[in-house]
C-alpha cells in the first residue's frame, strides 16, 4: 500500500515537530492532531470557540487537499483542557461542521496540550473515495 504526505497548502511551512499534517495510505487519511493555530503564522485566538473552529477549518483544508470533504471523516478524537467549562461550546461548533450524520467521536479531558493557551486539539481519520496511486 502506498503512503503519501498530505499538506494543505503549498506555501504552508512544515510542522515544527517531526510529524506530517496528514498521511494518506490507500483510501484512508490519517489527520494529525490540529490545534486552532494558523498554518502559516502559528498564531491562535484564545478561547474554545475560536480554537475549535480553526482546528476544524485546518482539518477541512487538509481533507480537501487530499480530494475529500468533511463528510468523508469516519472518526474524530477531541482533546480538551477543560471539559467542564468548554464541552458544550466545543460541541456547538463541532455540530456546525457536521450538521447531519456526524463521525464517530471520542472526547477526552487532558491536563495540558502542546502550547500554553491551547485549549483543544482535534485529530481525524477519513475514508476517501480514491486511493493513493501505487
Amino acid at each position: 500500500m502506498s503512503r503519501q504526505v498530505i499538506v494543505p497548502q503549498t506555501d504552508a511551512p512544515r510542522p515544527a515537530k517531526v510529524f506530517s499534517p496528514a498521511i494518506q495510505a490507500g483510501n484512508l487519511l490519517f489527520i494529525s492532531g490540529h490545534t486552532g493555530s494558523d498554518f502559516v503564522t502559528r498564531e491562535f485566538e484564545p478561547g474554545i470557540q475560536a480554537q475549535t473552529r480553526k482546528s476544524l477549518q485546518n482539518i477541512q483544508a487538509i481533507i480537501e487537499a487530499a480530494g475529500g470533504t468533511l463528510a468523508d471523516i469516519a472518526k474524530v478524537n477531541v482533546y480538551m483542557t477543560d471539559m467542564n467549562r468548554d464541552f458544550s461550546t466545543m460541541n456547538e461548533v463541532f455540530k456546525s461542521f457536521f450538521p447531519s450524520e456526524p463521525p464517530a467521536r471520542c472526547t477526552v479531558g487532558v491536563s495540558h496540550l502542546a502550547r500554553p493557551g491551547v485549549v483543544v486539539e482535534i485529530e481525524a481519520t477519513a475514508v476517501l473515495n480514491r486511493a493513493v496511486a501505487a
